[in-house]
């Protein structure tokens, strides 16, 4: 029976070329849509390289210090190295804890002069919690970075721009007229913005006043890798209490009198990220738990925001696709109506008309995919890789949702036809 309803839908599809292809072009078009929203969400904030731990990772990267108990004065900032290595790796819960530089834009020396090259400073966790995939050499060792060796990581594409073809491991490049020696080269990955960067260098070859003196403000983040993501909770416990235990810098000139610092989970930072104006909720919090409930307040927002222009999108093309089914299925009453004087039950009718939308979907479907894979060869070419698994992890989600707006659309209009009498489908009278 399955195998006469696809001939009959083929059929029915050539008979009417143009409807099949305003079908075909909603059903791809609003797939691919919501693929490409998803591939990039999952993108950013999925447990892909180099952010592997992504689902066990939390992230501290700003500090919320209050000046007065009428909070009338407060400031925020980024954290400097010096207080994250002293309260953030003291965190007994946690498997591993990284410290990295906000990424800072420097001055390349080489055969010709480059700006806007972006620099991040890194510890020696840092390779070990995010894992690069090196095309060539190594990440710097402990050792490196523990003598100050003028050693530097760099990115596929920044290698090509400065040496060519030539291999770049063991040369030198200069940065803000400094040397140093590249040991590493790694592959793009230009989705992770909280890890992109064109040179990674020791923090220890940074002038030692931006990274040894002990006060609050810097330009340094964390990340915090649970050893299950059920640990991060406890993290976070742990965490609150060492805020507390936080003493104010020597040089600081006015006694703070709260100070805040969210540990906020990928999808968190994620939401924070995307949010313009999002200090004010945190620096009216009245300490840790309640900032890092803003930060999921703010997640429920975002989500909820995002999850609604989806649901939206998809509504109106499968309403638009209801229509057209009602248009296509109406043509067709002469046909219900011989069928149905022979015996046919409303149910073999309705089942006909849903694997006819099915089908379509699956077709409409099966364009996208080709669509979206030729979207991410291109990407590709310009060094944007996308991970094969998220693609095809979105996609066969996207597919799966595409499947059930596509029998929701065809059930209605299918139930509503197959329901008419033998007499008023051959006369073309509806009651």
């Amino acid at each position: 029976m399955l195998r006469n309803y696809v001939k009959i839908a083929l059929k029915v599809f050539w008979r009417h070329k143009f409807l099949t292809a305003v079908n075909l072009f909603g059903i791809c078009f609003t797939l691919a849509a919501l693929m490409a929203a998803a591939a990039f969400i999952d993108q950013e904030v999925g447990p892909v390289p180099p952010e592997v731990h992504a689902n066990r990772t939390l992230h501290l990267g700003w500090l919320f210090v209050k000046y007065s108990d009428e909070e009338t004065f407060s400031s925020t900032r980024m954290p400097s190295y010096a207080f994250l290595d002293r309260y953030a790796r003291r965190l007994k819960s946690a498997e591993k804890v990284t410290l990295f530089s906000e990424g800072r834009s420097r001055a390349v020396h080489g055969g010709a002069e480059e700006h806007g090259v972006t620099v991040r400073l890194t510890d020696g966790a840092f390779w070990e919690v995010f894992r690069f995939d090196f095309l060539h050499g190594r990440p710097y060792t402990a050792g490196e970075i523990e003598s100050g060796d003028r050693v530097a990581v760099i990115r596929a594409e920044f290698s090509r721009r400065l040496f060519g073809t030539q291999a770049a491991v063991g040369r030198s490049v200069t940065i803000d007229r400094r040397n140093y020696r590249v040991v590493g080269v790694v592959a793009d990955y230009l989705f992770r913005r909280r890890t992109l960067a064109d040179v990674w260098l020791p923090v220890t070859t940074a002038p030692p006043e931006t990274w040894r003196p002990y006060k609050l403000g810097g330009n340094f983040k964390a990340a915090v890798v649970a050893r299950r993501p059920g640990d991060m909770q406890r993290i976070r416990a742990e965490w609150a209490a060492l805020v507390k235990q936080v003493e104010p810098p020597a040089d600081e000139r006015l006694p703070f009198t709260g100070l805040s610092a969210p540990l906020l989970t990928t999808l968190e930072d994620w939401a924070r990220e995307s949010e313009g104006n999002w200090t004010s909720a945190y620096e009216t919090a009245r300490g840790t738990e309640e900032a890092e409930e803003a930060a999921a307040a703010k997640l429920r927002w975002r989500l909820l925001a995002v999850g609604g222009y989806m649901l939206l999108f998809m509504i109106l093309p499968a309403l638009h696709l209801v229509n057209l089914s009602i248009g296509r299925i109406e043509e067709r009453t002469s046909e219900i109506g011989v069928r149905k004087s022979f015996g046919a039950s409303t149910h073999t009718l309705v089942g006909q008309f849903v694997a006819e939308n099915v089908l379509l979907t699956l077709m409409g479907g099966a364009l996208c995919l080709a669509w979206c894979w030729g979207l991410v060869f291109i990407l590709g070419a310009i060094g944007m890789q996308m991970d094969a698994g998220v693609l095809a992890r979105t996609f066969l989600y996207g597919l799966l949702l595409a499947l059930v707006f596509g029998v929701l659309s065809g059930a209605y209009p299918a139930w509503r036809m197959a329901r008419l009498h033998p007499v008023q489908a051959l006369t073309g009278r509806e009651s």
